[in-house]
């Protein structure tokens, strides 16, 4: 791995991992006291009302107070995850703190819906989780009967990566940089998603070499957030060098289709990093000739690369 690859993964590494914060020592236990899905059964399109109590009890002061981070999700039948974060949450000893969970997810598809309520300390210690499902029908269909409510113990916190799966849906357009690291060159990259699964791409850089490139992007995302996706466009490729041979400088050009395997790693709400390997067919051959003399001049052009992408979402 050359030092461009190592620099590359320091910079992904540490947006994705952060360092974490100190935690503040608080005497008593926090709970969550409730949590209410009104009603359990839905007509399809149409939200239920959910909201959580959390409680802290048992500390020595009574004034005394704890800094906590909740995470709420709501899983579909279909297994994808809708999720919320509320950071710096301030606790007070024997006082109900209340959540209401957003109207912010597909309610369209009938089946059962599960709802986790989750609360950490603010360096992400678990301190306690809740779940509750409802369920889903279609108008004038009978009712499905709705899955036995589940409490369990606080587990590990969640990875990263899943805080970007909260918002895959509601990422439409997006621009960016992107870094060619084999065939060197830099620019601009701009994402358009009109649905969750297909989107287009285009992007522009220069360095050693010049290139234009438009893609039509298949996207399969997964519930952890971390979603691979296939890409077919068309690319143009330039470059001016000087051909030693007959000292004259000119200038190399070609364009062909392109293909793309990669990953969408989720850095924050709207911030996203792609990775991926790409290839081509461009074949950077010219007849020069000169005095007298011609013949056939070539540059060198890898047709794989690896190429990275920091982008930031407006919408």
């Amino acid at each position: 791995m050359d030092l461009r690859h190592r620099i590359m993964m320091s910079i992904v590494l540490v947006l994705l991992f952060g360092p974490g914060g100190a935690h503040a020592a608080f005497s008593g236990k926090v709970g969550i006291s409730s949590l209410q899905v009104l009603p359990a059964e839905t007509v399809s399109g149409k939200h239920p009302e959910i909201s959580g109590a959390i409680l802290a009890t048992g500390a020595k002061s009574a004034g005394e107070t704890v800094e906590a981070i909740v995470i709420a999700s709501v899983t579909h039948p279909d297994h994808t995850v809708k999720s919320w974060k509320w950071d710096k949450v301030i606790l007070k000893n024997a006082i109900v703190t209340s959540i209401a969970i957003p109207k912010e997810y597909d309610v369209r598809a009938p089946g059962v819906y599960r709802v986790d309520l989750s609360v950490y300390s603010k360096d992400m210690r678990p301190l306690a989780k809740l779940s509750k499902n409802f369920t889903v029908i279609e108008p004038g269909r009978p009712g499905v009967a709705t899955a036995p409510t589940v409490s369990k113990p606080a587990a590990g916190p969640p990875p990263p990566a899943k805080a970007a799966a909260r918002t895959s849906d509601d990422r439409h357009f997006g621009l960016g940089a992107y870094v060619n690291t084999v065939n060197t060159a830099g620019g601009a990259t701009m994402l358009l998603w009109p649905s969750k699964y297909a989107g287009l791409q285009a992007s522009y850089s220069m360095g050693n070499f010049t290139t234009a490139e438009g893609r039509l992007l298949l996207r399969f995302p997964l519930s952890g957030g971390i979603n691979p996706y296939l890409g077919v466009g068309y690319a143009s490729v330039s470059t001016e060098r000087t051909v030693d041979t007959i000292n004259i400088r000119t200038t190399f050009s070609d364009s062909g289709p392109t293909g793309a395997l990669g990953i969408e790693i989720p850095l924050g709400k709207r911030w996203v990093g792609y990775a991926e390997v790409s290839g081509t067919s461009i074949d950077l051959k010219k007849e020069v000739s000169s005095g007298g003399i011609s013949g056939t001049a070539e540059v060198k052009y890898s047709p794989v690369t690896v190429g990275f992408s920091i982008v930031y979402y407006l919408f």
